[in-house]
């Protein structure tokens, strides 16, 4: 379930305080703050109005799907097809894919000192 599903309360908000959004996540506060100040969470997830961070949730979903490094097509948002174990006795497993198939080399850092 994305953060935006937990959060169908009917306001249809997309901008929420650090503390709600640490509640959505099921995290901390300080967690988020310490996230922020190293850079994890990126800018144009959050902002700074009147003095409080806000997040907005739909920002955040998209920039947690693109930390995924499968292909779309390895996607777990498509849905397997259900099975019913019970009928058949028989029945094969389906094979999933691998995530070790996934997994994308880092790119080179590049640091610049001034």
């Amino acid at each position: 379930m994305t953060t935006a599903e937990k959060l169908r309360d009917g306001s249809g908000h997309d901008k929420v305080t650090e503390k709600r959004m640490a509640e959505l996540l099921g995290t901390t506060p300080k967690a988020l703050q310490r996230k922020r100040e190293r850079n994890v969470i990126p800018d144009h997830v959050w902002s700074k109005i009147d003095g409080r961070i806000m997040y907005s949730i739909w920002r955040y979903d998209e920039w947690l799907e693109t930390q995924w490094g499968c292909p779309q097509e390895l996607s777990l948002s498509q849905k397997a097809p259900p099975s019913d174990n019970r009928k058949k006795k028989n029945s094969s497993a389906t094979i999933l894919p691998s995530r070790k198939n996934c997994i994308e080399p880092q790119k080179n850092r590049l640091y610049i000192l001034k």
